[in-house]
């Protein structure tokens, strides 16, 4: 079925490139013009013109673009060294001269020969405006570090979401999908980890906080801005610790018609890599050599061979549909749109589904009043149920029985797994949200230079999770039918006010000053209940159920929060800049004595290339030199609940004071902290910023230090203190505590040139950067914290956090190799006897086993010989795009990276060995001796005890289930996350059915990746940060795409 499916593929995509070359080659062809000239007009010769195309100062610019416009053929030139051109030209034609960095001209001939173009630069595009919080600066001004995305950018990325979408593209930012799962979250980490709880960052949607989720539409998105340091986000305050992605969405243009847009693309996705489990004969060989046998063994030939990976995996068809209108009057503006989006997973019955829809709309009541509103509405639908990755499945196993009902597990052996696919089908799951946000706003120029921002906003959103598992018989035991489901609601409303001014003074001093209110009250809720013993599958009612016990709990949250902010941008004769920044933000998680939380910041900038000194130079080549400087506090509380300084209680009814009878009451629930205060993020930042050679290359350096002081961590409360947790009485509760201190350290580096050679235009990106983390304290000289880890494997949790050290760094077993002789572990028991031990490790640890390093010298191996053993943080990040364009033709690649980084993989406990009831791959036959193998490179899996008849013994010496560095790998990738090809029709063939640009466009996402790695993708995410990096053999894998696409304006 699965090469089936890829020769389908395959075909699809050769059809398309065919497509392509044959427009490729119809762009060559001869057609006659739309609008042919007069009889007269045509007899009129061609005639031969030249020219000189230069600058306004005179400069000649090389390699200008000359084109005849609207020529039946493509006719055209470029300028020499000197700047000047000759070319033969149609009667009464008109040129189009085009050249980077400057604007583009419509040049009628006329009755001339000798023509001379001068050319503007586009300030507009060098002077790059970006979105900055309350407003908008130009970038040659920033003092900040700010990066910016544009439309353009993330056009033909088929993402899900703005993290999604910026992977790569931004340097010090670490975006990470954390699987492959239909609609997944991403992970995003700007410049290291500052928290023990993570650091995420702030999204604003033009002006208003949002969420990092799927909810929102990519095409409607005009620009994104990342704030990385201190002196932009601090007007933010506490909740921009983590950065801040700012994202600007589309607008309509005034005075302009009504332009009607269509893009869409379908594509098939499929895993990028899969593991491949053993078939019947080879799994019954491997568990009769483990010691296992059954009479329905006996003939393997006439069992069942069921290849459950591709029953469970299929392909998945993707699907996306977005439909524009934008324009505006002279007082009028609008933008409005429409989108569908659906993704088929490559699990079977798991989806993911969007219907969106947006309205900006900006009416100017008088030159001096402006209001305006942005509404967005979407439903968001799907399955999200999913199955781990079968490995807890046998091959011999059919999936359906003689009547066609699924199969169960045969009878007569030991297996505590079922039917995977049965599983998947008997498990219905619905969960269905509803999201709308809008905004209302107010511009008001009260004199000039004085303007008045009034925007209130709502955000309002609910939900349902439908989960029915039916009931069955197809494993050991019956499973019984269960019946949940969820709802949630949930509101925030938001009134920002700002004033600002600006103002030239004596034509030197540039003044800008604001100052802004903003409060914010949000609620939430949710309900929970759950049923069972339904006389019908997918009942959709509790009323149906006949077990008159049911459960159900639920939750009311409110939350508030209160801001006040200023900002002053000064500039002396544009060179000198000055930029700070200041918050005061209120929050009802902390007590009044800590309630208020002050953030400023400052930073400074001095353009260089405008110094009378650097002018004199005249270095034509330069267009701007800016180093700059800055330095600001931001705060944090997203680790902290509401209310946490004040006491909590709950009713129980277990209390017994005579060992017999049960006596309500109430108990506390948590230990109250009065004086937690927010987390303090200091942050440096220096940098330098360069333009040359007339903007087309641009380099931008920064080097940061960032340290979190106060850290807000759940300290564990002993049951002894009588305070436990509202979920069990047997459970520990917490304690809210500011501890210890986290720096981070790195560089960034950012280069982009862009230039054209005639009609080939071309643009190269670069971006690498480095984060250095450490935990500087933790509150307590030998504090630790542990996380992650799991069954099979076994110990001490994996990762472990501790003064010193950066987060996260893994924990285990260090080995020296493998024990290659008897001689060798004879020596090992004597010492560990020597020193009061029966053996080194275990009883039957022997020649083919891990050689575990002693590393307290004590002669055995214990848990006190753990250290550590890896790092999960990337030395190195990185990512580089290239686009081309020639006469129409476009190609665009964006690859991504990391290197330098540890993953703990303990998939290999699965692959390379048996675990209960589990499926394995054909890497056990290459275990050190099995099935007639002597020594390998790979340790055991199995020994023969000689003490007690030679029974089989699996994995005696802990090989595969030990935390230990032979799970250690190198996780550095290189991919290319993107590669598209695409095809514009000319204008001149589009226009009869009157549509102004047509393309159409090929692409493949996820489609090579170059890794050491042994996993199925080394693109995977934690979200928990003291637990990141390890790698757990049921991930859903990545996906791969082949997308065809149509892009079409009217």
């Amino acid at each position: 079925m699965e090469r089936f499916d890829l020769f389908r593929l395959n075909r699809r995509v050769l059809l398309v490139l065919s497509l392509l070359c044959c427009t490729w080659g119809a762009a060559w062809a001869d057609e006659t013009p739309d609008d042919p000239a007069s009889a007269a007009d045509r007899e009129l010769p061609d005639r031969v013109v030249s020219g000189l195309v230069s600058d306004v100062q005179g400069n000649p610019l090389v390699g200008a673009t000359i084109v005849v416009k609207d020529a039946p053929t493509m006719q055209g030139t470029i300028t020499g060294p000197d700047g000047r051109f000759s070319l033969k030209v149609p009667a009464r034609s008109t040129l189009v001269i085009t050249y980077v960095g400057f604007k583009s001209l419509r040049f009628p001939v006329l009755n001339r020969t000798e023509l001379d173009i001068v050319l503007e630069e586009e300030t507009e595009r060098l002077d790059n405006v970006v979105v900055v919080g309350y407003g908008t600066q130009e970038k040659s001004d920033l003092t900040g570090s700010i990066a910016s995305i544009k439309a353009s950018d993330i056009k033909d990325t088929p993402a899900r979401s703005v993290a999604e979408a910026l992977q790569g593209k931004v340097a010090g930012v670490m975006v990470t999908k954390t699987s492959g799962k239909p609609g997944a979250s991403s992970d995003i980490v700007i410049r290291g980890v500052g928290s023990i709880n993570g650091l995420n960052p702030l999204f604003v949607i033009d002006g208003v906080a949002c969420e990092n989720n799927t909810d929102y539409n990519l095409n409607d998105i005009e620009s994104i801005e990342v704030i990385k340091d201190a002196s932009a986000a601090a007007i933010y305050g506490s909740r921009a610790a983590g950065g801040v992605v700012l994202i600007t969405t589309k607008k309509g243009t005034y005075n302009s018609k009504a332009r009607l847009a269509f893009t869409s693309h379908v594509g098939v996705r499929q895993y990028t890599d899969m593991y491949r489990m053993l078939g019947t004969e080879d799994y019954i060989r491997v568990m009769q050599e483990m010691g296992f046998n059954y009479p329905i063994w006996s003939d393997p030939s006439s069992l069942p061979d069921t290849d459950w990976v591709s029953e469970i995996y299929q392909p998945g068809i993707e699907q996306s549909y977005n439909l524009s209108l934008t324009g505006g009057s002279e007082r009028f503006r609008y933008y409005l749109s429409g989108s569908y989006e659906r993704e088929n997973g490559i699990q079977m019955n798991n989806y993911w589904e969007r219907i969106s829809s947006r309205l900006n709309v900006d009416y100017r009541v008088a030159p001096s009043l402006t209001v305006g509103t942005r509404i967005y509405l979407a439903r968001l639908r799907g399955n999200p149920y999913t199955e781990s990755f079968p490995w807890v499945s046998i091959p011999y196993m059919s999936i359906y029985d003689e009547s066609g009902d699924f199969a169960a597990i045969p009878p007569g052996i030991d297996f505590s797994g079922a039917n995977p696919v049965a599983d998947i089908a008997y498990h219905h799951r619905k969960q269905s949200d509803l999201v709308a946000n809008g905004d209302l706003y107010i511009d008001w120029e009260i004199v000039k230079g004085l303007k008045l921002n009034l925007t209130g906003s709502a955000q309002l959103g609910g939900g349902y999770d439908d989960n029915f598992s039916e009931a069955n018989t197809l494993g050991r035991s019956p499973s019984k039918d269960s019946y949940t489901k969820a709802l949630d609601y949930a509101e925030q409303y938001t009134f920002t006010a700002t004033l600002s001014y600006e103002r030239l003074f004596a034509g030197k001093h540039d003044l800008r000053v604001m100052v802004g209110y903003e409060a914010k009250r949000s609620q939430l809720a949710d309900l929970s209940s759950t049923a069972s013993d339904f006389p019908i599958n997918n009942p959709e009612s509790f009323a149906l159920s006949t077990n008159p016990t049911k459960s159900a709990s639920g939750a009311l949250s409110e939350d508030r929060f209160l801001s006040q902010f200023a900002r002053l941008n000064y500039t002396y004769d544009n060179r000198y800049l000055l930029t700070m920044n200041v918050r005061r933000d209120g929050s009802p998680k902390f007590g009044p004595k800590h309630r208020w939380g002050v953030f400023p910041s400052v930073s400074v900038g001095w353009k260089i290339s405008e110094e009378p000194f650097f002018r004199a130079w005249n270095p034509s080549w330069v267009s701007m030199i800016k180093p700059r400087f800055s330095w600001g506090i931001l705060g944090n509380d997203q680790a902290l609940n509401s209310f946490a300084y004040m006491a909590a209680f709950q009713n129980v009814t277990s209390h017994s004071f005579d060992g017999t009878s049960a006596v309500g009451g109430y108990n506390n629930i948590k230990v109250i902290n009065e004086d937690i205060r927010w987390e303090s993020i200091y942050t440096t930042d220096v940098g330098l910023d360069v333009d040359l050679f007339r903007n087309r290359l641009s380099i931008s350096f920064d080097w940061y230090r960032r340290i979190t002081r106060d850290m807000i961590y759940a300290l564990s409360v002993p049951n002894s203190s009588g305070i436990t947790s509202p979920s069990s009485l047997t459970t520990m509760s917490t304690m809210p505590v500011n501890l210890g201190r986290i720096d981070n350290h790195g560089w960034e580096l950012l280069v982009n040139y862009r230039n054209n050679i005639g009609y080939f235009n071309y643009a190269i990106g670069a971006n690498v950067s480095q984060n250095r983390n450490r935990v500087v304290d933790l509150g307590l000289t030998n504090a630790a914290i542990y996380g992650g880890g799991g069954h099979p494997n076994e110990g001490p949790s994996p990762c472990k956090t501790v003064n010193g050290q950066p987060i996260s760094q893994f924990w285990g077993l260090k080995t020296d190799g493998m024990i290659t002789s008897q001689e060798e572990i004879d020596a090992l028991n004597a010492r560990a006897q020597a020193n009061g031990y029966d053996y080194y490790h275990q009883r039957l640890t022997g020649v083919g086993d891990l050689r575990y390093v002693d590393m307290n010298g004590d002669g055995t191996i214990n848990d006190d010989d753990c250290t550590f053993i890896g790092n999960p943080w990337p030395t190195v990040q990185y990512g580089f795009n290239l686009s081309l364009e020639w006469r129409g033709i476009d190609f665009r690649a964006d690859f991504t990276g990391v290197a330098g980084n540890d993953v703990l993989n303990l998939a290999k406990s699965y692959t390379q060995s048996v675990q209960e009831s589990s499926n394995t791959t054909s890497e056990i036959f290459g275990a050190s001796f099995f099935m007639g193998n002597g020594l390998t490179d790979r340790p055991r899996v199995m020994a023969l005890d000689a003490s007690n008849g030679n029974v089989p013994v699996k994995d005696p010496n802990y090989n595969y289930q030990k935390y230990s560095d032979y799970f250690i790998e190198d996780g550095s990738y290189l991919r290319l996350r993107t590669v598209t090809l695409g095809y514009t029709f000319p204008r001149r063939w589009t226009r009869r059915a009157k549509i102004d640009r047509l393309r159409i466009y090929v692409s493949a996402t996820n489609l090579w990746t170059l890794t050491g790695f042994t996993g199925l993708d080394p693109e995977f995410s934690n979200t928990t940060k003291t637990a990141y990096g390890v790698y757990y053999g049921s991930t859903y894998p990545q996906t791969r795409m082949f997308s065809f696409g149509l892009d079409l304006n009217f």
